[in-house]
């Protein structure tokens, strides 16, 4: 039997707005009232939480589970420790499994052989399209009959608007969201950076705002026209924004979500082609950082993934505009978002903001039942120490992705452990 309590801790609620220092008491996986304790609590585990923070598990809308070169269980196993970290209890997979999401055997054989206890909630997505390719619908009432929470062709996104739109209506069918990473790939055939004069200066070809703008405006139509719940993932363009933001005034339900590194860094990361740091979307200006950020705090973006994304030191130890796109997320998105400078109300209220936007909103978006710090909960939660460090840094020996957008990375503030149904699958202590 698992009884465990934790004393002292700040309890962030994001549904109230409010932090709450109290004690937690927790019995096989479930966060248990005082009123309700029994004798056995008496020989409970207990972890002082003294001037730390209790925030729920965090749920991730975008991560790719596959690695070139790694085995597929192994790149899962990877992805795991990392989310874990970084304090992440469940995660969405996108449709590139060992093969794609487009059948339900596949959705059955990862159930069946990768899903482990030891691990946090994988939630599976199917593929819009057939292999992803955007040009035959998969059979996504199959796919919904084997679990899936959501469908998209991510990173891909169909070209031809009449198969989209079918399949926006389809899945709609299902009261599935869809999941759109927009890319008009006709303005931008073979890009490999942000358009614009950094680019230039390179001699790389560009990615436009407007590549992106175009589809994020399709997708607007789309969802007014059809009604379909379209969430749109990783947006990195300041006109992106303003479009989302005139179709939420006038009231199409439209979602989105912008990941923790566009919100961190611009193209200069690239200025010595360091393909590590080669993202997709291209990480792009300052004025686009910076409107992304303000559209956070303003609500106008719902919610923030990570974009994780594994890739090897070989396979990204090419020329620039040859080495595959994707940065890793998971271990320092949260940390790296957290204002701590030192003032305690900034801190909360910083903590509030983020930890509503990577917990409570990517649920609601998928339509999973809340996570929240209270009794009869599931407990899936984190702890995190403002005092402690974070330290990341690229290690060219290991085989798993290395792909930090940074070489390394310093933060104030760390997470130190993180329970999932009441089990500490993450240490700090004991990495």
């Amino acid at each position: 039997m698992n009884i465990l309590s934790i004393k002292g801790g700040k309890v962030v609620d994001t549904y109230s707005n409010k932090i709450i220092q109290k004690d937690l008491f927790i019995k096989n996986g479930i966060f248990v009232g005082e009123k309700n304790l029994t004798a056995e609590f008496n020989n409970a585990t207990t972890i002082d939480a003294a001037d730390k923070y209790i925030i729920p598990g965090l749920t991730d809308l975008r991560c790719h589970l596959e690695q070139p070169g790694l085995s597929f269980q192994k790149s899962v196993q990877s992805i795991s420790r990392q989310g874990l970290a970084g304090g992440y209890t469940s995660l969405l997979a996108m449709p590139a499994l060992s093969s794609f999401a487009d059948n339900p055997e596949t959705l059955r054989y990862f159930k069946d052989s990768i899903c482990k206890d030891d691990m946090l909630d994988i939630h599976l997505s199917g593929c819009l399209t057939m292999g992803t390719k955007g040009d035959t619908l998969a059979p996504i009432g199959s796919l919904k009959e084997m679990g899936i929470v959501a469908v998209t062709d991510c990173p891909n996104s169909p070209q031809n608007n009449q198969i989209y739109l079918k399949a926006v209506e389809y899945a709609s069918m299902f009261d599935l969201p869809i999941l759109d990473l927009p890319r008009d790939y006709s303005l931008s055939p073979d890009a490999s950076a942000h358009e614009s004069l950094l680019s230039y200066k390179l001699g790389l070809k560009g990615s436009p705002r407007i590549s992106e703008e175009l589809f994020v405006q399709r997708s607007i139509l789309a969802s007014k026209y059809t009604n379909a719940k379209i969430h749109l993932t990783s947006v990195s363009s300041f006109g992106s924004v303003e479009l989302i933001e005139k179709a939420k005034r006038d009231g199409i339900k439209i979602t989105s979500d912008t990941t923790s590194n566009h919100l961190t860094y611009t193209e200069d990361l690239i200025e010595k082609y360091d393909s590590m740091a080669k993202a997709y979307p291209p990480f792009r200006e300052e004025s686009d950082r910076l409107r992304l950020n303000e559209a956070v705090q303003r609500d106008t973006i719902d919610s923030i993934s990570s974009g994780h994304q594994q890739c090897g030191f070989n396979e990204k130890r090419v020329e620039f505009d040859l080495a595959p796109y994707g940065v890793l997320g998971l271990e320092q998105s949260f940390v790296q978002l957290i204002k701590n400078s030192g003032d305690s109300e900034k801190l909360e209220n910083s903590l509030i903001k983020i930890a509503k936007k990577m917990s409570e909103k990517p649920r609601e978006i998928l339509n999973l039942s809340e996570l929240k710090v209270s009794e009869g909960k599931t407990a899936d939660f984190f702890i995190y120490d403002p005092k402690a460090k974070t330290k990341i840094e690229r290690d060219e020996e290991s085989t798993v992705g290395q792909n930090y957008p940074q070489n390394s990375l310093e933060i104030s503030g760390a997470v130190i452990k993180t329970f999932v149904k009441g089990r500490c699958l993450y240490d700090k202590e004991k990495i």
